[in-house]
């Protein structure tokens, strides 16, 4: 199935969220490489406290494909009509 061009972008919210993980040693090292990976992504001009709430709330409106390995954000998503974009075994998966 060939799905069309795709762009990746990053809502503002979770780059602040990143921003802020970064500071625990434990996430450390996959926040960094996250912050790497996504730095030349176009920004998505949504603010609020909470990623996840920012998400869903994107989806509720837009129907959007949103990028996440987060379990319980998915549910979410799914919940609402969107679909979760993802990455295993160097493959990308797309579940609605």
């Amino acid at each position: 199935m060939e799905i069309g061009q795709v762009s990746f972008i990053v809502p503002q919210v979770v780059q602040n969220e990143l921003a802020k993980l970064i500071k625990n040693p434990k996430k450390n090292q996959d926040i960094t490489s996250t912050i790497d990976f996504i730095k030349n992504f176009k920004i998505l001009p949504i603010t609020g406290n909470f990623a996840d709430k920012e998400l869903v709330d994107y989806v509720k409106k837009n129907h959007a494909i949103i990028g996440t390995m987060d379990k319980e954000l998915k549910k979410k998503i799914k919940e609402f009509g969107g679909s979760i974009m993802s990455f295993s075994n160097n493959k990308i998966i797309l579940e609605s």
